[in-house]
């Protein structure tokens, strides 16, 4: 299996995970819990099993040498602030209306490649990015009314440039330490600013049973998604990391379907094979920039079996 092939199946994997946590998180908003305490129990018990995972697999606990504190501000001030943002945004608009502004971030991704040239322009790359997020604005809007303030506009749309700017940046600011140790300790970083955060607006109460096992809960699928997706980041790039992660929005519609009672609509199916699309049309634009070869049965069976 190529580096390529296996960035997308532990890609397909984190989407799961992430489309699972969007689930938890509807949940936590109609339980009334704040912004900044849902976001830092949820990446405190992430950065938790990330711990478990690195220890198991006897690596380093610390990051790189010159990595480690941009490895937690990168968590306390981008990636934490994406999360917070996105979370305060569903008070002010429907989940349709936010995730479809979010879902903008491909296409800010590419923008910012082209401009700083870390990318070069075609129209697979501009087709990938564009039919992403055509595809999970009909995944969302479908059957739903398209409803926001303006402070929940900028919420989701902030949300979104910070997840380009995590997406664009991290290769850079954590170029050497092994994708789980980072995970761990951007998500530690998360935790702390947003737990401060809780406690100085006294977002801090006594949970519910069930209240702390979602949180617990969304917070190893956080984890474990948040691995996967510096794997993949690795494997993959950017830009089609980016498309890819969009898919999410599939797969919480379809646990909304199988677990809420929602309906999936035509138009909610049509997104979603748009969105599948734009995932084939990255990939096959990533492998002609990086002249690689496609895979041959073949020769991925007779690897196998030397291993």
């Amino acid at each position: 299996m190529s580096a390529h092939t296996r960035g997308l199946t532990i890609g397909f994997i984190t989407v799961l995970l992430f489309g699972a946590t969007v689930i938890l998180q509807a949940f936590l908003v109609e339980e009334g819990i704040k912004p900044f305490a849902a976001v830092g129990f949820r990446y405190l018990a992430a950065g938790i099993v990330c711990l478990i995972i690195v220890v198991i697999t006897r690596q380093s606990v610390l990051p790189e040498k010159g990595e480690r504190i941009p490895a937690v501000l990168l968590g306390a001030f981008v990636y934490g602030l994406q999360a917070v943002l996105f979370y305060s945004a569903l008070n002010y608009g429907t989940v349709a209306s936010v995730s479809l502004l979010f879902y903008t971030y491909p296409i800010i991704v590419l923008l910012v490649s082209l401009a700083f040239r870390l990318r070069r322009w075609s129209w697979l790359a501009g087709g990938s990015a564009g039919l992403s997020v055509i595809g999970a604005a009909l995944v969302v809007a479908t059957g739903r009314a398209v409803a926001i303030e303006p402070i929940g506009i900028a919420m989701a749309l902030g949300s979104a440039c910070c997840v380009a700017v995590f997406l664009l940046v991290n290769k850079w600011l954590i170029p050497k330490t092994p994708a789980i140790v980072a995970a761990t300790w951007v998500s530690f970083g998360v935790a702390t600013s947003t737990l401060m955060l809780a406690l100085l607006l006294g977002e801090l109460e006594n949970f519910s049973v069930r209240t702390w096992l979602v949180l617990v809960v969304s917070g190893a699928f956080t984890g474990l998604g948040t691995a996967g997706m510096y794997v993949m980041l690795a494997s993959l790039g950017p830009a089609p990391a980016s498309v890819l992660l969009s898919l999410q929005t599939v797969v919480a519609i379809m646990g909304s379907a199988i677990f809420l009672g929602q309906p999936v609509l035509a138009g909610q199916i049509i997104g979603g094979a748009a969105i599948l699309g734009a995932i084939a049309i990255s990939a096959l634009g990533a492998r002609r920039e990086t002249g690689e070869p496609p895979d041959h049965p073949e020769t991925s069976d007779v690897e196998t079996k030397r291993k």
